[in-house]
């Protein structure tokens, strides 16, 4: 399949290393100098290979027989069946040499990468989808299978979506039976394991990065709580002087009514000194009265305020009579308290 997929990202850089068991051979993936996987091809094939026009190629055998293998990272999360239908639709536009006879989807290959995957802490709680296109290759008499296994990540928040793209080309041989070809792509797919230590390494360096993320995290909550104590605090403050205050206002306040009260009782004093006048109230009823002149004992009927009596003689009692209803309460001095 000469064509497929030459929009993806370039292949993945890889070394081949031949250990033969059943005819097969177990190739490494690398990334940057560093195994990552493994996958199983026949032995007879060429790995590492580079075929125009087919920039997907992995391993290459006698007879036509071509390994497609590629990978895309996407900074975004996709929803995997519009993304399907967008790389169909730019492989037809690219190669329209190349028919697209079947549309499936492979559950076998999403159990196996999806278990493949529950070793890397990164990739807990992704979700798996593989989708699978059978193509006839005219110009060439090819056809081949490939799958697209799309995942998303969580990661930690921040959505991403990782492509795996895997085929295979065979011969057409006079028949468009894709059965042959759809089962090595999927034995291809299946073969694909993680490298021992390389997931280890990935592990810690990711449950490194959490823990990073944790103490940045922790730090930050710490200085906003205490950006928030300090705040209160200040406010705290701010209201304990405004209460300060407010007491000291309070306190001028009322000793200024107490000493304006004193000097409204001065004046009221003097100005009635000046009138001869003396203000009296009655104890036992709280009424208040103004009596003229200055005398020691001064008498007034609670029920008739025009009947009283004003004198000087400490012996003399009003209420020694026996008019009917004519009875006096003696005055006190009037001093706020009444």
């Amino acid at each position: 399949m000469k064509h497929l997929t030459t929009a993806l990202l370039p292949l993945l850089m890889i070394s081949s290393y031949a250990s033969h068991a059943q005819n097969l051979k177990t190739v490494p993936l690398q990334e940057n100098g560093t195994t990552t996987a493994y996958v199983s091809v026949p032995a007879d094939v060429r790995c590492n290979v580079q075929i125009p026009d087919a920039p997907t190629a992995f391993c290459a055998g006698s007879g036509n027989r071509i390994y497609h293998l590629t990978a895309a990272f996407l900074q975004h999360p996709v929803d995997p069946q519009q993304y399907f239908n967008q790389l169909v639709q730019q492989l037809s536009a690219e190669a329209p040499e190349a028919k697209i006879v079947n549309q499936y989807r492979v559950p076998e290959i999403t159990q196996h990468m999806a278990n493949r995957d529950t070793q890397l802490v990164y990739k807990n709680g992704q979700q798996v989808v593989t989708y699978a296109i059978d193509i006839i290759d005219a110009e060439t008499n090819e056809k081949s299978s490939a799958a697209f296994v799309i995942s998303s990540l969580p990661n930690n928040g921040a959505p991403v979506t990782n492509v795996d793209i895997i085929g295979f080309t065979a011969p057409m041989s006079g028949s468009s039976d894709f059965s042959g070809v759809r089962s090595e792509m999927i034995r291809f797919a299946r073969s694909y394991r993680f490298d021992r230590s390389w997931v280890q390494a990935a592990n810690a360096q990711h449950i490194q990065f959490l823990n990073n993320q944790t103490a940045k995290n922790n730090a930050f909550t710490a200085r906003q709580n205490q950006i928030h104590q300090s705040n209160m605090n200040a406010l705290d403050q701010s209201f304990n002087s405004y209460m300060e205050r407010s007491a000291a206002s309070d306190r001028a306040h009322s000793s200024y009514m107490n000493n304006s009260y004193a000097s409204d009782s001065s004046h009221s004093s003097y100005i009635d000194s000046i009138h001869e006048r003396e203000q009296m109230v009655d104890a036992s009823t709280g009424t208040r009265y103004e009596v003229e002149g200055y005398y020691d004992y001064n008498y007034v009927n609670p029920n008739d305020s025009s009947m009283y009596i004003q004198s000087n003689d400490h012996m003399y009692n009003p209420n020694v009579n026996l008019n009917q209803g004519e009875n006096y309460n003696l005055l006190q001095p009037y001093n706020g308290n009444y």
